[in-house]
């Protein structure tokens, strides 16, 4: 029997082993040869409704062509699905954590996003992703590949189809943080309104001077998934995301969301008060 909660862990040794298998031109059945299994299998691996064995993770990991890191990562968070510790890794141009993530969002059909201070990824421009990677720390060719990587997540609201589909309350203070200087933040500001002519991204303001609300001084996203998969809420943290998968604590972020998104201004609304702080930037 399968177990009916599946955990951050397995969703993403999910969307990643999928990914794995696109990117190395490998059909399914290729993948049913390596494990001896029948093809529903490799779809309920794939779909994390079942879990996948540490031996059966390291034959698909060496057919589709894994990089050690990568490799070391997944049969590291397999061991976390499986209730065992995983070890620690840090390192590496693209830390694996990111990389995971990048999975279960290309995979996600709907993001809603709600920060005090960033604008999310997929709504970055390159300059103001660059500003912030390079205040963090990040230089040289890391810092190219993980704006290669950003410009990907931007593509996923233009170049896909259907386009993920990105719900934002972002808070003014954001909005006016100077990252990266008055020109940076009006090419975000202009990106902002220009991406919210798309009739699947929804940008709303929370105005300065609103008070608390439910996602306070937190930086989230909930990602809807395709194929029956239950929902997840990434939460940003310094030392990267931080997966919540407990069904009751998605539903209680979900409706956290609708009370925060209820408070701010709504989508017209709001997008004067971005015309209004692009007066103010220039």
């Amino acid at each position: 029997m399968t177990n009916p909660h599946r955990s951050a862990a397995r969703i993403q040794v999910a969307t990643t082993l999928r990914r794995l298998r696109e990117d190395a031109g490998i059909p399914r059945e290729r993948s049913v040869a390596a494990l001896n299994c029948t093809p529903t299998k490799i779809g309920n691996i794939e779909t994390a409704v079942s879990g996948i064995k540490q031996a059966e993770l390291e034959k698909l990991l060496d057919l589709y062509g894994a990089d050690d890191e990568t490799r070391e990562d997944l049969l590291s968070l397999n061991s976390e699905a499986h209730r065992r510790r995983p070890r620690s890794k840090i390192g590496g141009m693209i830390a694996p954590w990111l990389r995971r993530i990048l999975d279960v969002e290309a995979s996600a059909t709907e993001a809603l996003y709600s920060s005090f201070e960033l604008v999310p990824a997929a709504l970055q421009t390159e300059h103001y992703a660059r500003a912030i990677m390079v205040g963090g720390g990040v230089t040289g060719e890391a810092l190219e590949k993980n704006l290669e990587l950003r410009a990907g997540r931007r593509a996923l609201l233009t170049d896909r189809e259907p386009p993920l589909r990105m719900w934002a309350v972002l808070a003014e203070p954001a909005l006016r943080a100077n990252i990266g200087g008055p020109g940076v933040m009006l090419d975000q500001v202009d990106h902002l309104l220009e991406m919210t002519e798309l009739a699947h991204v929804d940008v709303q303001v929370m105005p300065q001077g609103a008070g608390a609300h439910m996602l306070t001084g937190t930086t989230l996203t909930l990602f809807r998934l395709p194929d029956k998969l239950p929902s997840l809420v990434s939460v940003d943290t310094p030392f990267g995301a931080h997966f919540v998968d407990r069904p009751d604590q998605v539903e209680k972020t979900s409706r956290w969301f609708d009370h925060t998104r209820a408070k701010a201004l709504g989508v017209e609304e709001s997008r004067e008060l971005l015309m209004q702080i692009k007066k103010d930037t220039r």
